[in-house]
C-alpha cells in the first residue's frame, strides 16, 4: 500500500481501498503498519513479540510515532 502510494500508481487511500475492495478507514488503520521499525516485523513474523503486540491493538492504537526507537518504546516496553 505504502509503496503504491510513493510510486504514485495510485493517489489516494480511497484508491486503494476501492481498488482493494476495503472501507477506506480500514486502509487508513493499516497503512502506519508499513513504517513500523524492521526489527519488530521481523520479531512479528518470527512470532517472538510480546504477547500484547497484536495486529489489533496495532491498528487501534491510532498513530505510530514514525521513529523507530519511539515505537520500541511504546511497543516492546
Amino acid at each position: 500500500m505504502a509503496e503504491d502510494l510513493r510510486s504514485g500508481r495510485v493517489e489516494t487511500i480511497l484508491d486503494i481501498a476501492n481498488r482493494d475492495h476495503q472501507h477506506n478507514s480500514e486502509v487508513s488503520r493499516t497503512l502506519p503498519l508499513a513504517f513500523l521499525a524492521p526489527d519488530i516485523v521481523e520479531m512479528i513474523i518470527k512470532g517472538k513479540q510480546p504477547p500484547t503486540l497484536i495486529a489489533e491493538r496495532l491498528r487501534k492504537r491510532g498513530s505510530l510515532p514514525l521513529l523507530w526507537s519511539e515505537q520500541r518504546m511504546l511497543l516492546l516496553d
